[in-house]
């Protein structure tokens, strides 16, 4: 891209700068080489660079390099403003006019972008792509237009314009740089390719998880055929279970009722004996239960008469404590008034050891206060006595001079600060002394104080020492006092114990008497018992009549059973010939899911290969590798130019993979810096300010250059906005050759510039005067 004519409209800096409402600029007649734009700050130089090229944004003041992030609004002054640009490019010859209006004083605003290209005739025609799209004055179409014909805007302000305050290319993040490579290299359309491809993945997938639900429904079909196919199974089993049991209920129907025609004919000639034997039997009922009721009554006797004995036996244990201590007990009395008389004395040889030690608490604080005052005394002293070797090493000058016998040394200027030194010192002297000789007098006072504290510890020691014993008398006194009053429990005693014995040898007769009782009342009823038995015995006649109440009830029950076999066999039935219907109508819908299955599989397979295209046409897959590619070369342009132009010191290396903590390598992007002269290498980031513009300009033309060597149509034109500020003398030189040496490797025609240092200007091979120009 080669910059022609261009008329600025309506802009701040143009206005401001050159104090005019419009500026034109022909730049065909301008030789080959570096031309620099010169004039003072705010003159409108970086007004006119950033508007020599054809992209709607001005680079300096974008925060990043891309057209949505730059409005030129508040660039424009005027209510209605222009730029006009002519350029060149691949031999053709194109025109970019932006118009912009504010309307109802700027509540409203209108912009205007088109693309003209110069025909045959001399004509400005709108560009139009092959896919028809045509610059129409829309900003969409506008720059969708003119990427295809210099590519994106990243790409052009990376490689061949260096604007103010650009970012470094270390600071990109690793898709910003993969974006840019990728359309240096030529591959960006690898990645509209590998978008289609995660395009028609998604179209697939939709159609997959469609067609995934359908055969998912046939699955649930499936397997509700298999529940109905084992329910019909288990209900087959069941029914052919039913139908056996049928068959044996109805033989355990007929048994019973041959059963009941026996016993009836039975019952008829048994009929006199069946009333003693009803009688007999509620006998022998009757003395059964009363055996029964014996044994319970002697059991509850027997567990009251336990009980109670249990009680006498606390009673009597509980007795025979008290009286085990009845020696202690006595004893007691006497031994606790003598425990209270060494109380009394202990606790008068403990308030005096209190008081000594609270005495001696007192004396710890004045130590501590004193410790406290000598600490400041000291800092105060190391203070005012380095001040004092201050002040003396100021006052000692005055001899040293060498004007020391002059007359004039008494009154000289430059001694003042001595002789007022040495004014001071014998103030800042006496202040010493008075500080050591007050540090001296606590520091006697503290040590005097030692000696006492050096007692504190033992009498405190022989404090608690008597405190704990008093404590162990004060408890044993506890003791000895309850212990004492006890005494009146020991007559009482005696008398409960032998109360207790008497009552016990009441229980013994209790007991006995109980016994026998018992043991008479049942040898009777076991005498009745045996004479029901015998005559009960003598008589064969069985009871017939509760056999056949019995066999009628059983009949009855056989009769119910069979009731309800039969209707669980026509319940079953009925469920057979349902899960029979629907059986078959899932098996005529699972007809279909085997093809239903093997589409889903080809399909999902499709999806798969289309992901995996997407993923290798993608930024981690071919653009990646391409990029690994192109960084060697790279580097080698970088080092080329960085030995060039600066010397052999530093190298460069641009790492395009990053090694994570766990040992695995991913895709990214860093500028490692070799310092040849400290045998050292770090990251660009840290590198100093004017280091880092030498080592980025040298990256930002060494991608240009690369991107020159395979373009079929390159850039014939750098630009350059004031970016050797932060040089020194020596590397705004070499900055120069550097530009030259750019220019000779990538065959630009020119390069534009902006410096504020004379030498460099004065080695540019042609010149844009801004201060000429505004008064032109």
């Amino acid at each position: 891209m080669r910059p022609l004519k261009l008329t600025l409209t309506g802009f701040h800096g143009v206005r401001d700068g050159m104090r005019r409402d419009s500026v034109s600029l022909d730049l065909t007649d301008l030789p080959p080489g570096l031309i620099a734009l010169v004039g003072p700050n705010g003159a409108g130089k970086t007004t006119i660079m950033d508007n020599l090229h054809p992209y709607p944004i001005m680079p300096s003041h974008a925060s990043k390099m891309s057209v949505d992030a730059f409005s030129y609004w508040d660039h424009l002054c005027a209510p209605r403003a222009e730029k006009d640009l002519e350029w060149e490019h691949g031999g053709k010859v194109y025109r970019s006019a932006f118009a912009f209006a504010f309307r109802n004083p700027g509540k409203s605003r209108k912009a205007e972008y088109y693309l003209f290209e110069k025909d045959a005739g001399g004509d400005w025609k709108p560009v139009q792509l092959a896919d028809g799209t045509l610059s129409d004055g829309k900003a969409e179409t506008y720059s969708r237009c003119l990427e295809s014909v210099l590519g994106s805007a990243e790409a052009f302000f990376t490689s061949v314009f260096s604007a103010q305050s650009r970012r470094p290319l270390a600071s990109y993040q690793p898709g910003e740089i993969k974006r840019l490579l990728a359309e240096l290299l030529g591959i960006d359309h690898l990645r509209d390719l590998s978008a289609k491809a995660g395009d028609v993945a998604k179209v697939l997938s939709r159609s997959l998880d469609t067609l995934q639900r359908d055969v998912l429904a046939l699955t649930g079909k499936r397997d509700r055929a298999a529940v109905v196919a084992r329910e019909a199974r288990e209900i087959a089993e069941t029914l052919n279970a039913q139908r056996e049991a049928r068959d044996a209920e109805a033989a355990n129907g007929a048994k019973l009722l041959q059963e009941r025609a026996t016993l009836a004919a039975k019952q008829e000639a048994n009929a006199g004996a069946e009333a003693r034997l009803r009688e007999l039997g509620q006998r022998q009922t009757e003395l059964t239960r009363r055996t029964t009721l014996l044994a319970s009554d002697a059991q509850a006797a027997a567990a009251r008469s336990t009980a109670r004995r249990q009680d006498l036996d606390r009673i009597v244990a509980g007795h025979r404590a008290v009286l085990v201590e009845e020696a202690a007990i006595l004893s007691a009395a006497g031994e606790r008034d003598a425990m209270q008389m060494v109380i009394g004395q202990k606790q008068t040889a403990l308030a005096s050891q209190q008081a000594i030690v609270d005495k001696l608490d007192a004396v710890q604080v004045e130590h501590a206060a004193l410790a406290s005052e000598l600490k400041g005394l000291e800092q105060r002293g190391g203070t005012a006595a380095q001040l004092a070797k201050s002040l003396k090493q100021q006052a000692d000058v005055i001899e040293t001079v060498p004007c020391a016998e002059h007359p004039m040394h008494a009154t000289c200027p430059l001694l003042a600060q001595a002789r007022e030194a040495r004014a001071g010192l014998r103030e800042q002297v006496v202040t010493v002394e008075s500080l050591r000789a007050s540090y001296r007098t606590k520091l006697t006072q503290a040590q005097a104080l030692q000696e006492s504290l050096n007692e504190r510890t033992a009498v405190r020691s022989t404090l608690i020492s008597l405190q704990a014993e008093l404590s162990r008398d004060q408890q044993s006194l506890q003791r000895l006092t309850a212990l004492a009053a006890r005494k009146p429990m020991l007559d009482t005693a005696r008398e409960g114990l032998a109360q207790v014995e008497r009552d016990l040898s009441a229980l013994q007769e209790e007991d006995a008497i109980r016994t026998d009782r018992h043991k008479r009342d049942v040898a009777d009823v076991q005498a009745q018992l045996g004479a029901v038995r015998r005559e009960l015995a003598t008589l064969a006649t069985a009871d017939v009549a509760g056999m056949l109440a019995q066999l009628d009830r059983q009949i009855a029950a056989s009769r119910e059973a069979m009731a309800a076999i039969a209707g669980r066999i026509e319940a079953l039935i009925r469920q057979e010939g349902t899960l029979a219907a629907e059986r078959e109508r899932l098996e005529l819908e699972l007809a279909g899911l085997p093809a239903a299955e093997a589409r889903a599989q080809a399909l999902s397979d499709e999806i798969a290969q289309w992901k995996l295209l997407a993923k290798g046409l993608g930024n981690d897959g071919v653009i990646a590798l391409s990029i690994d590619d192109a960084g060697p070369a790279i580097t080698k342009i970088v080092n080329d130019l960085l030995l060039a132009c600066y010397g052999p010191r530093f190298t460069i290396a641009i790492q395009t993979q990053t090694a994570l903590a766990s040992g695995e390598k991913r895709e990214g992007f860093a500028i490692n810096v070799i310092d040849a002269d400290n045998d050292s290498a770090k990251d660009f980031s840290v590198m100093s300010g004017g280091q880092k513009v030498w080592i980025n300009e040298c990256l930002t033309r060494g991608i240009a250059l690369y991107r020159a060597q395979d373009a079929q149509q390159p850039f014939r034109t750098l630009f350059t906005d004031e970016a050797d500020g932060p040089l020194d003398p020596e590397r705004k030189r070499a900055f120069m050759r550097m530009k030259r040496e750019v220019r000779r490797l990538g065959g630009y025609e020119r390069e534009f510039f902006i410096s504020q240092t004379p030498d460099l200007v004065d080695e540019a091979d042609a010149v844009i005067d801004v201060v000429a120009l505004a008064a032109a």
